[in-house]
């Protein structure tokens, strides 16, 4: 059997005998071990944690134990901190504009109206001033106070309210010939309009809601004449008016053309927001009287109507100053139907016209012996108000302002 002829092998200390001979057996050289150097120490090695038997003694090898890594689970924390709800406002720096506070005193305060009443007087019946002197200041004194002032203005005339004056179109229908229809369309609104306003105030002034059309022919003749104005028809209820807005065609001049023209026309007319005041030759003083005293007591009473309307110009003239002159109709049956400004011109017609409207409500009674017209004049003037009288005029008037009384 192999298992004869292989015997074991006995291993001894000298010799291993293995199937025919013995061999000498030699224990493993080990290889040669290598010395790993120390690690440089990263940070200086604390003097607490060495001990002080081992602080001259070599460095102990590396510890090879494992820590295992810690198991325990930390929860996570489920307390909630609320946000801040504290607002901090931003930083915002206000610089105020500079305010010169001026103290009270004439520039700051309301200015101071004055409101001065002439003596009435019954139309064309003013007292005659005597001595040459006398009746020179009394024309400076008029002329002044009638052309009156703004003084210095802190924003612009706001100017009469509404359209005070009557409403006219004017307009050509046809032409034929040798003008151009739309320049004298131009001509005729621009030169005839006056005229139409003057033809209406003959039927106005006693009807308020007079209006219409009327319609005329006319001829021009080729130096721009107007000649042979003829009235076609009118829806005007007074034939007076409408006759004179056909006649006064005939001061118009128009352009020069190769040929005459005849052209068609319609003229429309309609009351305005302002009543119209009758033609000046329709004047009268009438036969009626009343006395000094009752002219007096009736204006009086509207003192405060007047300083009213004066000092809402304030606001934006505070110096203005001036004259208005007013006129007066009374009935028969003591009806006041007309107050208009008549013979001045106040700067400010906005305050003319809050005046003349508010003399429409006042009362007077009634005069002995049929109708009447008088006049009054109002001086308006404020403590801001600043004017001087001029020189007195170095020659006379032509004519004397105001007959005598009879």
């Amino acid at each position: 059997m192999h298992f004869t002829r292989l015997a074991l092998c006995v291993v001894t200390e000298l010799a291993l005998c293995c199937g025919t001979g013995c061999a000498t057996w030699l224990p493993p050289t080990p290889p040669p071990t290598t010395e790993i150097p120390t690690p440089p120490a990263l940070w200086p090695t604390d003097p607490r944690l060495v001990s002080p038997a081992l602080s001259g003694a070599a460095a102990a090898p590396p510890s090879t134990e494992v820590t295992p890594p810690s198991t325990e689970v930390t929860p996570p924390s489920t307390e909630v901190t609320p946000p801040s709800t504290e607002v901090t406002p931003p930083s915002v720096e206000v610089t105020l504009p500079s305010v010169e506070v001026t103290p009270p005193s004439a520039t700051t305060s309301v200015p101071k109206a004055v409101v001065h009443f002439e003596e009435p007087y019954k139309l064309g019946e003013r007292l005659q001033e005597r001595g040459a002197q006398s009746y020179r200041e009394t024309i400076r004194d008029y002329r002044h106070w009638g052309k009156g002032g703004t003084g210095e203005l802190l924003a612009p005339l706001p100017g009469p309210t509404g359209h005070p004056d009557p409403r006219v179109t004017i307009n050509v229908e046809r032409i034929k010939g040798g003008h151009d229809g739309n320049d004298v369309q131009r001509l005729l609104r621009r030169n005839h309009w006056i005229q139409v306003v003057r033809c209406y105030r003959l039927g106005a002034y006693k009807d308020a809601e007079l209006r219409g059309a009327t319609k005329a022919l006319i001829g021009i003749t080729r130096s721009g004449e107007v000649v042979k104005p003829k009235l076609l028809q009118t829806a005007l209820h007074d034939p007076a008016v409408a006759e004179c807005l056909v006649n006064r065609l005939r001061t118009l001049r128009m352009p020069a053309a190769r040929a005459p023209s005849t052209a068609w026309l319609e003229l429309r007319v309609a009351p305005g927001d302002e009543p119209m005041p009758p033609p000046e030759e329709l004047l009268v003083p009438g036969d009626g009287t009343l006395s000094l005293q009752a002219m007096t007591k009736g204006v009086e009473a509207g003192r405060s109507d007047i300083e009213a309307c004066y000092r809402a110009a304030f606001a934006y003239a505070p110096g203005l100053w001036g004259r208005l002159l007013l006129r007066f109709h009374l009935t028969a049956r003591g009806k006041l139907d007309e107050v208009f400004e008549a013979g001045t011109q106040f700067p400010d017609t906005h305050v003319s016209q809050c005046v003349v409207h508010a003399a429409r409500t006042w009362r007077f009674p009634k005069p002995q012996g049929g109708e009447l017209r008088f006049v009054v004049g109002l001086r308006l003037q404020s403590d801001r108000s600043k004017h001087e009288l001029p020189p007195l005029p170095a020659k006379m008037p032509p004519s004397r302002p105001f007959p005598s009384r009879r």
